[in-house]
């Protein structure tokens, strides 16, 4: 049985009714160009934007992990430069006071102690799939985490043994985190990590399988090449193919959205219910 809530701090949101964590990017490569707030006037619009469309979750990122880096043509920025970002982002949102819970998309541990020990930063998204260091300095600081299943690059192309080894990937590694009393883990099948199109899609149409690990999952779709790829779009044109997959996503049991577009997935998830 799946957790019924996720604790934010000293705040828990029920998994009731699906979440929606709306992406703040503090960087200037993201995939997606409109959601790029690299300076503080940006970033406060971004910030506010999310509230008032009724965001449930804050996931601020600042080191693009884009296909062009995943498939090495392009290089991830440094530490530093990502902790330049990310503390100018999390001081504007700390200084807005907006009262969402803060979810930090990193994978490095160093910077992921400090958004925790200097902005008081909830959740960790880690799409790295959680190293040693990582799970314990989750368990440390007693915060939730978001366990993402990465392939490595050079796993076969087919779809294969693809859910089976999804589902054992994240299964090893939630145990592991609940014996080091990590208890708020989520799940989230790495759509577009090291996957094709047709890996991505394969996953999806089987995500019910993975509510059987017993965590809440995220479904991060927005735009991805899943939505844009088969219809011949592109990143900015493909909402609708974004929002039928994400659609898709919580028939299939997520419960966690991870978008762009908050407004329109509002309204997606309001007529789903109707």
């Amino acid at each position: 049985m799946a957790n019924e809530a996720i604790r934010f701090g000293a705040k828990l949101l029920p998994v009731s009714s699906p979440l929606v964590m709306a992406i703040i990017n503090a960087t200037p490569d993201s995939f997606f160009a409109p959601s790029r707030a690299s300076n503080q006037a940006d970033l406060r619009a971004a910030v506010q934007r999310a509230v008032d469309e009724g965001a449930d979750i804050l996931d601020i990122g600042a080191c693009s992990t884009r296909p062009s880096v995943q498939n090495g043509k392009q290089v991830l920025v440094d530490a530093e430069q990502e902790w330049q970002r990310l503390s100018m982002a999390l001081g504007v949102v700390r200084e807005m006071n907006c009262g969402l819970p803060v979810s930090v998309d990193t994978f490095r541990p160093e910077i992921a102690r400090r958004a925790i020990e200097q902005f008081g930063v909830e959740m960790i998204n880690d799409i790295s799939g959680g190293a040693e260091q990582m799970f314990s300095l989750v368990a440390e600081k007693n915060v939730a985490y978001v366990l993402t299943y990465h392939r490595p690059a050079d796993a076969p192309a087919t779809t294969g043994h693809l859910l089976a080894d999804c589902m054992d990937y994240l299964s090893r590694r939630v145990d592991l985190l609940h014996r080091l009393g990590v208890s708020d883990v989520v799940i989230d099948p790495g759509f577009g990590f090291n996957q094709s199109v047709q890996q991505s899609l394969f996953l999806l149409d089987n995500l019910r399988a993975l509510t059987h690990i017993g965590c809440p999952i995220l479904a991060g779709i927005s735009r991805k090449r899943m939505a844009y790829e088969p219809h011949g779009l592109t990143p900015e044109t493909c909402l609708e193919p974004t929002l039928n997959l994400e659609r898709q996503a919580l028939e299939q049991g997520a419960a966690i959205l991870r978008v762009h577009d908050i407004t329109a997935t509002k309204k997606m998830i309001t007529m789903k219910g109707n």
